[in-house]
C-alpha cells in the first residue's frame, strides 16, 4: 500500500537567520523588503529543505521524501492503517505511477514530451533530451536511439537537422508512447543483470523473477562509449559495460542480500579474475568487480537479446 502527499509551500516553513534575511533583500517601487522565511529560488534552498525533511523522518519506517514530495508505504493494509488513515492501490510520485509492484511514467508527462515540436536550436535539443532522459530507464536502447541528437550538441558542430535526427526524434517519442511498465524492485528477491557491449555502446537490463519463474525488467541502461573507449579491445568493452551497468544500478546492487546473477555472452568475462594475460586496464577493472557480490554466467548471444539490442543502434 502506498500514499503520497506534497507539502504546502514547504520552503516557507523554514525561518531565515538574520544574516540570510539580509541576503534575501530585494528592491521594489515601494521600498526595500527581505524575506523572513526561505523563499523559492534560492540556490541552496532544495538542499536545505531536503536536509531538514531527512532529519524529521529519519526514525519513521516506511517513509521517504524527495524535497517536499513524501511517500508512505507498507506491506499490509493493517500496517498501513497504523501509519496513515487513507490508502490507495496506486500513487503518483516524482512523475511516476507506483503501485501493485509496477512502475510507469505519468501519461501527462509523456504526452508533453511527445508534443514537443521539432527542435531548431541546440538549446531546444538539450531541453527535449532533458525531458525524455528523465524516463530513460523505461527506454531500451536510449543512448543509441538518441545518438544523432546528442551529436548535434558537440562543440564546433553546426546545427543541421537531418533525416537521421528526425528518425531519432520520432523513435524516442515512439518508445515513450509504447506504455512502458517496469516491475518495482523487491529487495528480498535476487536480481539478474544481463549485459552486453557493441563497438559503440554498452547496454544492460536489470531483471527480477516472479513467482512463476518469469523475468520482468526493473530498469534499462545504455551508454555510448566515448572516442577513446571505442578503441578498446572486445574484452575491455565487455568488462567496461559490466562496470558501467553495476555503477548505474548501484542502489539496487548495494542493497541486495544475495549474489546478483550476471549474464554475458562474452565467455572470457566469466574468468576475468583468473586471466593471466590481463593488461593494466583489465587488472584495475577486475579489482573493481571483485568488490561486488555477484556471480557471472555465460549465455549464448541468441539468448542475450535484450542487452544485445540495448548496446546497438
Amino acid at each position: 500500500m502506498d500514499d503520497c502527499f506534497d507539502l504546502l509551500k514547504g520552503f516557507w516553513q523554514i525561518p531565515l537567520s538574520e544574516r540570510a534575511k539580509e541576503i534575501s533583500a530585494f528592491a521594489t517601487p515601494y521600498g526595500l523588503y527581505q524575506y523572513k522565511v526561505m523563499p523559492f529560488g534560492m540556490k541552496n534552498a532544495p538542499a536545505t529543505f531536503q536536509h531538514l525533511i531527512n532529519r524529521l523522518i529519519a526514525d519513521i519506517d516506511g517513509c521517504e521524501a524527495y524535497i517536499d514530495d513524501v511517500i508512505i508505504y507498507s506491506n499490509t493494509w493493517e500496517t498501513h492503517l497504523e501509519i496513515i488513515e487513507f490508502g490507495c492501490g496506486h500513487v503518483t510520485y516524482l512523475g511516476h505511477i507506483v503501485g501493485q509492484g509496477k512502475v510507469k511514467p505519468i501519461s501527462a508527462k509523456i504526452e508533453a514530451i511527445c508534443a514537443f515540436p521539432q527542435p531548431s536550436t541546440k538549446k531546444q535539443v538539450m531541453c527535449f533530451l532533458g525531458m525524455a532522459g528523465y524516463y530513460r530507464k523505461f527506454c531500451p536502447n536510449f543512448s543509441t536511439v538518441t545518438q544523432p541528437l546528442t551529436e548535434l550538441l558537440r562543440k564546433n558542430i553546426k546545427f543541421i537537422w537531418t533525416e537521421h535526427c528526425q528518425s531519432s526524434f520520432n523513435r524516442l517519442k515512439a518508445l515513450l508512447q509504447s506504455s512502458p511498465v517496469l516491475s518495482a524492485p523487491d529487495f528480498s528477491r535476487p536480481f539478474k543483470l544481463a549485459v552486453d557491449a557493441s563497438d559503440i555502446a554498452a547496454g544492460a537490463v536489470l531483471l527480477q523473477e516472479d513467482n512463476d519463474g518469469i523475468d520482468h525488467p526493473v530498469a534499462y541502461f545504455s551508454c555510448k562509449f566515448n572516442h577513446h573507449q571505442r578503441n578498446y579491445s572486445t574484452a575491455e568493452k565487455e568488462c567496461l559495460a559490466l562496470i558501467l551497468a553495476l555503477q548505474h544500478f548501484d542502489v539496487y546492487v548495494s542493497s541486495a542480500g544475495v549474489p546478483i546473477e550476471v549474464f554475458s555472452d562474452h565467455n572470457p568475462l566469466v574468468f576475468i579474475h583468473r586471466m593471466k594475460d590481463k593488461n593494466q586496464r583489465l587488472l584495475r577493472w577486475s579489482l573493481i568487480l571483485s568488490e561486488y557480490n555477484m556471480h557471472i554466467q555465460h549465455i549464448k548471444g541468441q539468448d542475450n537479446l535484450i542487452a544485445d539490442c540495448l548496446s546497438r543502434p
